[in-house]
């Protein structure tokens, strides 16, 4: 409907006062007895035509006035133009509708632009948790719909390899490995490590091994338990590690061990999170390794460029970043005073990589507990030269999980969380997606898994999805009893939908292209499961009043139509949340 009318007004601007590029609005008025939508151009043509608002969009408004489409067009002081479309205008969008399906509802408003969405970037130390759904929700959504309108989107995983919490990550498996290779020497199950078998006279094997085992222990034990990672998952890691090696990761020295169970660790969780984000519906384009920003020199090239621009300076033996001169509240430490990098450093030339790469828009979405470091990277953004609206940054605020009123913190696997996986398998990635964006992303969210679980309306997710399997058993019905084939393309009379309600339905069908597009453009993806709820609900409402099995077959066809229509809106927001539309419930 904007779309229809910001052309038709553009057409008239241009044949009555030969004006083109106007910046105007089509907005819905606040009041509904104004009309559908209203437009303020008459303001903006004042200056050049020297004349009063009101008189413009009275000129403006006669020309309006010759389109069928429009039922009523009004002005009202100082200079508004309000409109209202005709019932003719809502029978043809709904044969639209039925005749282009999802297409009736494209808009190409990206115009091919390139987009990054980055998004869940979690630590590869373990399990995905609650947290990383939403982000994979929310990221995934927005993708989705920017994709739909016209965008070419990159979907990224940054993978934060190159930190301390991968040493870590390879530690922890090394504590678990010494534990269960102990075990083994107590039970005298280990037999094969030819290596340490003692000469007569000297230590025993077990000797050896143990000796090994509490060196390393030694060294590491303090470490571990102040900053190891716990949890079934590492020693399920460790389970595997001996398995496949025995006693060789004991031939390597503590570092050596480290690193190599650091790289073992670190691909066998990439795997396992590749894993459940594809289950939970969630593809990458792009799988980002912060470590090859090291491995080319890409960290150095890029601070090197900021030193070029005099962004860089030397204070207590640290490197220092400006920021302050882009907006931030201090200049951030980019080299440390051992040498070593900051984690802001890599996040620089991350950005930098990104800029070079010629994206029109980065949107990344973080944690809320980043909310402290959106200013410092807007400001690197600036210092490339960079307008920081290009970077856009959806904060995602935590989720609680409850059962039987009761929050649920711990899991076996994972030790201090729930993961996104056991969440998965007791209810379903429908419903975990759906419930994931029903507030702001910037709210906290609480899950109730006995709701989520519930084959009721009190349950959205299944009342949505019911919804749509309830009209394909319509359809089904019908061809049954009928013989009529609902599913293949049909004509029908739109006129016959003339009640008020059939005209609030259909009316409603085509105001949601105009809310979808404003979702896609404002990031509000938390819209999305409302529109979808009260579409559910007129279509109810409409079901139990009007009867569709009915003797008269145009008018069986025209209602069948009206529901086929509706089946194809759910459908399309279905595909935005990224869940199924099924057939039968």
């Amino acid at each position: 409907m904007k779309e229809y009318l910001e052309q038709k007004v553009k057409e008239v601007v241009k044949e009555l006062y030969n004006a083109e590029g106007l910046n105007f609005k089509v907005e819905q008025p606040r009041n509904k007895e104004f009309g559908d939508l209203a437009t303020n151009v008459a303001f903006l043509l004042t200056k050049t035509l020297k004349k009063p608002p009101f008189v413009i969009a009275e000129e403006i408004a006669n020309r309006l006035r010759e389109d069928k489409n429009f039922s009523t067009v009004e002005v009202a002081k100082p200079g508004f133009i309000n409109v209202r479309f005709s019932p003719q205008y809502y029978y043809n969008g709904l044969k639209e509708i039925l005749e282009k399906d999802f297409d009736y509802y494209k808009s190409n408003i990206g115009l091919g632009r390139k987009v990054q969405v980055e998004f869940v970037s979690a630590n590869p130390t373990g399990p995905l948790h609650l947290g990383h759904g939403r982000g994979a929700v929310v990221g995934d959504v927005i993708a989705n719909l920017l994709d739909f309108y016209g965008w070419s989107v990159v979907r990224e995983y940054y993978i934060n390899d190159a930190g301390n919490q991968i040493r870590m990550l390879g530690l922890s498996i090394l504590y678990r490995y010494l534990e269960l290779m102990l075990s083994k020497v107590y039970e005298g199950a280990y037999n094969s490590a030819s290596y340490l078998m003692a000469p007569p006279g000297e230590a025993t094997k077990k000797d050896r091994l143990y000796a090994k085992i509490s060196e390393l222990f030694r060294e590491i034990g303090e470490e571990f338990e102040q900053n190891g990672y716990r949890g079934e998952y590492i020693k399920e890691i460790a389970e595997e590690v001996y398995e496949l090696y025995r006693e060789q990761i004991l031939e390597l020295t503590k570092e050596e061990a480290i690193a190599f169970l650091s790289e073992y660790g670190l691909k066998k969780m990439l795997e396992e999170i590749k894993t459940d984000l594809e289950d939970f519906g969630v593809k990458f384009d792009v799988w980002f390794s912060e470590k090859s920003l090291y491995q080319t020199k890409y960290v150095e090239k890029t601070l090197n460029y900021l030193r070029e621009k005099g962004l860089l300076y030397e204070k207590d033996g640290a490197v220092w970043f400006k920021t302050t001169q882009f907006g931030d509240d201090k200049d951030r430490v980019v080299i440390k005073k051992d040498g070593s990098y900051t984690y802001f450093a890599s996040d620089i030339a991350y950005h930098y990589n990104k800029y070079l790469r010629g994206f029109h828009k980065v949107i990344n979405v973080w944690g809320a507990d980043h909310h402290g470091y959106v200013p410092r990277v807007k400001a690197a953004v600036q210092a490339f030269g960079v307008n920081p609206e290009w970077l856009e940054v959806e904060l995602i605020q935590l989720v609680k999980l409850f059962r039987n009123g009761k929050e649920v913190k711990m899991s076996k696997r994972a030790g201090n969380f729930v993961t996104l996986r056991e969440l998965m398998d007791e209810v379903g990635k429908d419903v975990i997606r759906f419930w994931f964006i029903t507030k702001r992303a910037d709210t906290p969210l609480e899950f109730d898994i006995e709701k989520a679980k519930e084959e009721s309306s009190e349950n959205p997710v299944f009342y949505v999805q019911y919804a749509h399997a309830r009209i394909s058993g319509i359809f089904r019905e019908v061809k049954n009893r009928k013989g009529f084939d609902a599913e293949e393309p049909f004509e029908f009379n739109p006129e016959l939908l003339n009640t008020e309600k059939e005209l609030e339905l259909i009316k409603h069908l085509i105001t949601l292209k105009d809310e979808l597009i404003s979702i896609a453009q404002s990031r509000e993806i938390h819209l999305l499961p409302q529109l979808a709820v009260n579409l559910v609900k007129d279509f109810h409402y409409y079901y139990n009043h009007y009867r569709v099995l009915v003797d008269d077959e145009e008018l069986m066809k025209a209602r069948l139509a009206l529901l086929k229509a509706i089946r194809t809106a759910l459908r399309l927001i279905f595909s935005f949340i990224g869940i199924s539309a099924p057939e039968r419930m």
